[in-house]
């Protein structure tokens, strides 16, 4: 015979839906802010609702928490910075006449894209000399190389 001592009975309850939400309350403007609550009325409503979303210290008083959010704000910032620099040296490697303007800076324009011909906009291409047609760059891309 064997005595087994009786199992407790657990009884789990689940919310389903832990946080109230309706379409209908998301579409009222400010409806997260009593500031931004009046509407688009004015500019300071878009600033207010740029500036909640990173006012951490009213998201909670955890500092440790608050250097997380500040320190993944930061590196989310980086990471699309390099993935742009990366874009543009794609763009300047692939597309470019870089090494024609480093033989003839003076009468070569730098050029690191090319407009397609596609209804008509490749009239945006000028001539930047040595026989390359594209979109003459002002930002000194070229001197980052």
């Amino acid at each position: 015979m064997i005595i087994r001592s009786p199992e407790p009975e657990v009884k789990i309850l689940v919310d389903r839906d832990p946080i109230k939400t309706s379409f209908e309350e998301c579409a009222k403007p400010g409806h997260l802010s009593r500031t931004i609550a009046k509407g688009p009325d004015t500019t300071t409503w878009i600033w207010n609702l740029h500036a909640d979303a990173h006012d951490f210290d009213s998201h909670t008083s955890d500092l440790e928490e608050i250097s997380r959010k500040v320190f993944s704000a930061h590196f989310g910032q980086l990471s699309i910075i390099f993935l742009w620099l990366s874009g543009m040296y794609f763009h300047g490697a692939r597309f470019s006449n870089y090494e024609a303007w480093l033989s003839d800076p003076t009468h070569i324009g730098p050029s690191a894209q090319v407009v397609w011909p596609i209804v008509g906009q490749e009239i945006l291409n000028g001539d930047v000399g040595g026989g390359f047609r594209g979109i003459q760059i002002t930002s000194c891309f070229f001197q980052l190389w």
